[in-house]
């Protein structure tokens, strides 16, 4: 908790619940875009666009502000996991569905929960540790042998959730001391330079295109765009609260990637992977109600 304003709950889940949207539009975007467009090329377009888009209007007014840290280190480690979040969770949902990637990525949370006690100094009780047990049982529900998921698909989404738990936490460490609008541009400055050192690669990771139609610069454009909303709401959430608080509400963000599956793309979980989906989501948010009279006791008793 951030000692200067305390922690805001209903402002944080406002801020989250924009970031969740934003996030699951552009998880969207990449995926229709990944298999006509190649990885590497989306991941580097979203982050220049990204980085451009701030330079230019941010720039005038903020000055070396928009790039000045006193913490370059973990400035650079969170756009590292930034990036290989992007390029890992693009090629994940270029083979799954997007209700599925995201459902498996969402052991990360529970990590986050389990983290923050030893790393962030927040306090960790017994009801997180069963939400991230019964969290676990409910993501082996999604990937269990017969959900006939690719295996190379799921690979990549565990190599997000690991991203996805250093950016969690580096985010939150540095919410509270760095200001927002720098911690988001330099994290999509070193997301160009990670997307241009494996641009090479493009032609691996889904090839080169012939062309691209005015829809798809239009999309792609987007990414930019959508990448600094998303990133300024999430930020937004840690700022107003703990990272163990904000790690039990992301999953509300599956039923959001489970309307954007549909919409979109037409994939609708099946029944057990529904049921899986749940048990994540009830967990993670059990956890939260059940942790909040202990830590209102702790904080009378403190």
């Amino acid at each position: 908790m951030n000692p200067l304003h305390g922690e805001r709950p209903l402002r944080a889940l406002a801020y989250l619940t924009a970031a969740q949207v934003c996030f699951v539009l552009l998880d969207a975007t990449g995926k229709h875009l990944a298999g006509q467009i190649g990885i590497p090329l989306v991941s580097l377009v979203r982050h220049a666009g990204h980085a451009l888009l701030m330079f230019v209007f941010l720039a005038p007014t903020l000055g070396a502000a928009l790039w000045r840290t006193r913490r370059p280190g973990i400035q650079l480690l969170r756009g590292l996991s930034l990036a290989g979040f992007t390029l890992f969770f693009f090629t994940a949902l270029g083979r799954l569905p997007q209700a599925d990637a995201t459902a498996i990525n969402f052991i990360a949370p529970f990590a986050v929960m389990l983290l923050a006690g030893p790393l962030l100094g927040e306090r960790v009780g017994w009801p997180r540790w069963a939400g991230a047990a019964l969290g676990f049982l409910g993501m082996l529900l999604v990937v269990r042998p017969d959900a006939n998921l690719d295996p190379i698909g799921v690979v990549f989404v565990l190599l997000t959730v690991v991203c996805n738990v250093a950016f969690q936490l580096l985010t939150r460490s540095l919410a509270i001391t760095e200001n927002s609008l720098a911690t988001i541009f330099l994290s999509s400055v070193v997301g160009v330079a990670v997307s241009a050192a494996v641009l090479p690669l493009q032609g691996s990771w889904g090839g080169w295109p012939e062309s691209l139609d005015a829809r798809q610069i239009a999309l792609l454009a987007s990414l930019g765009a959508t990448g600094i909303v998303s990133q300024w709401f999430w930020i937004r959430a840690y700022y107003w609260a703990g990272a163990s608080f904000i790690a039990p509400l992301v999953f509300l963000q599956i039923f959001w990637a489970t309307l954007a599956g549909w919409g979109f793309f037409g994939q609708l979980p099946s029944a057990l992977s529904f049921a899986g989906m749940a048990v994540i989501g009830a967990a993670g948010a059990a956890a939260m109600l059940l942790d909040r009279p202990i830590r209102r006791a702790a904080a009378t008793s403190g």
